[in-house]
């Protein structure tokens, strides 16, 4: 092992400049003291003489790791509808009468007369039913969806859109007031009261 003061040095300097290009602190500290404990025993690889050779010092390669979280998806249309299907206690066959589930996301398509005249009560209605199906599959509903969907209907009253929804028991809109779009969460008695509407649409 080295003992002279100058070749300490030198391979203390050896070893930062072989990591001093890994990016990451916690690893650049590690290989330096892996390189430092190489150079320690097996000697200085930088050359002292016109015809001094060595081994080339290997740095640790970064380890990439990947968190991958649990698929929750329902990857087929058949377990989207027996989802929404139980959440609104209605029979499979009878879930197209009100979503469309042919994508990823349930789409709205209740014919328009089993909807209110009033934009605002049918706004509920909208917001009851579209929460609903969303949350049966385990998706985040937030206003804009709502405002798609009544949009869609002929159904937005923009000036009282949030004031509405903001207004009803049966859910609940988180975020900041004033902001143009927000979380929606669907309350107990509002999954209740979803599943009585949805019977009523399909003439259960």
């Amino acid at each position: 092992m080295p003992t002279d003061v100058d070749e300490l040095a030198g391979i203390v300097a050896t070893a930062e400049k072989a990591t001093e290009e890994l990016g990451n602190a916690d690893l650049r500290k590690v290989a330096f003291e892996r390189v430092l404990d190489h150079l320690l025993k097996n000697g200085d690889p930088s050359p002292t003489g016109e015809h001094a050779s060595a081994a080339p010092v290997q740095v640790p390669t970064p380890v990439q790791t990947t968190t991958s979280s649990a698929d929750g998806v329902f990857a087929d249309e058949q377990q989207r509808v027996d989802a929404i299907a139980r959440y609104f206690k209605i029979k499979p066959e009878e879930v197209g009468h009100i979503f469309d589930t042919s994508g990823d996301e349930p789409v709205l398509q209740v014919h328009s007369g089993g909807l209110p005249d009033s934009r605002a009560e049918a706004a509920r209605e909208i917001a009851l039913l579209v929460g609903g199906a969303r949350t049966a599959l385990g998706q985040e509903t937030s206003t804009s969806d709502i405002r798609s969907a009544a949009d869609g209907y002929g159904k937005l009253d923009t000036g009282n859109f949030m004031k509405t929804l903001g207004a009803m028991s049966e859910i609940s809109v988180l975020g900041r007031h004033g902001s143009p779009n927000r979380v929606v969460r669907m309350k107990v008695h509002g999954a209740e009261k979803a599943r009585t509407l949805a019977q009523r649409l399909i003439g259960g």
